[in-house]
């Protein structure tokens, strides 16, 4: 089911503003820092297998498909797809490429920029324009949990997708600033879910204690059923955080990533980009610079702090 998978959203719109599913042989060594103008440009994408964990590729190619051709009807953006790409990469491998300027064009996850920052154009990215998302630990009202301490011994669910990544690091930040022991350590048992469903109706039925989920994710069950917003609290919310980008390479013609850009963001214009954003549930998509993911960064920033050797925590 495609419906409700922001990841693959990220992958179809990448794919087709890269330029579809028509993939034109270009000479090795053509080099894609020819600048626009001069016939069309190679691209070679990438994606953090972080970023399509969970999507059937197959699904994923019909799903360009949709964007294609009203993609290609633009004859400023010159673009063709380089041949013989790896579209999934492992962390090390997507790394690797962005450092070794193979990769042009690229998904990933917070984490993974945070790592590659001084090789990634950080002046233009894009991300969804919903501002970031907001994490939630959820409880049942009347479970007796009423402080982020009442919560050891407990079961845990967690909201597994390319959206909540940061949602562990979250919680552990927030559970050390309270003196606490990490979530491994604090709870009786911790799973994880990627569909909405299976991550708040246990706690809803009394199957499990809490949860993690994020705002939009606890919205849509309390449309479906008012009563899960009557029988559930929230005991924690987290800021607003980006957890996955895409982006260029430093390097790469400006005047291409002008174009390229603009035509992502227009993208929502038309009729029927429309139908396929209202099927992959989104609004659309908005171009920021890095400081977007200040927050982000942050928290990362004083998780990596607590897990340094002699670091003093619990763990």
């Amino acid at each position: 089911m495609l419906a409700g998978r922001p990841q693959l959203r990220m992958l179809t719109l990448c794919l087709i503003a890269a330029g579809g599913p028509r993939p034109v042989a270009v000479p090795p060594g053509s080099g894609s820092d020819t600048a626009p103008g001069q016939g069309a440009i190679p691209v070679r994408l990438a994606f953090s297998e972080k970023v399509v964990n969970g999507v059937n590729l197959s699904d994923a190619r019909a799903a360009m498909g949709v964007w294609a051709d009203e993609v290609l009807k633009s004859e400023e953006l010159k673009v063709t797809l380089a041949p013989g790409q790896n579209w999934v990469m492992t962390t090390d491998k997507l790394l690797g490429a962005i450092r070794g300027g193979t990769v042009d064009l690229f998904c990933l996850s917070v984490q993974e920029y945070r790592q590659v920052v001084p090789y990634v154009d950080a002046t233009r990215i894009v991300t969804n324009d919903m501002g970031g998302e907001e994490f939630l630990l959820v409880v049942r009202e009347g479970a007796g949990i009423m402080r982020l301490g009442d919560l050891r011994g407990r079961s845990l669910i967690l909201q597994d997708s390319s959206n909540t990544i940061l949602a562990e690091p979250w919680l552990a930040v927030a559970l050390w600033r309270e003196g606490l022991d990490s979530p491994d350590r604090l709870m009786a048992r911790i799973s994880t879910n990627t569909k909405v469903s299976k991550v708040v109706l246990p706690v809803f039925f009394g199957q499990a204690d809490a949860c993690v989920v994020t705002r939009r994710g606890l919205d849509t069950m309390a449309e479906l059923n008012p009563q899960v917003a009557r029988k559930l609290k929230i005991l924690l919310v987290s800021p607003k955080m980006e957890s996955t980008i895409i982006a260029c390479r430093k390097g790469y013609p400006a005047q291409f990533k002008e174009r390229l850009f603009e035509r992502i963001l227009a993208l929502r214009q038309t009729a029927a980009a429309q139908q396929a954003l209202v099927l992959f549930q989104s609004h659309g998509f908005a171009e920021q610079d890095a400081s977007c993911l200040k927050s982000a960064f942050e928290l990362l920033d004083e998780y990596d702090r607590h897990n340094e050797p002699g670091a003093t925590r619990k763990r």
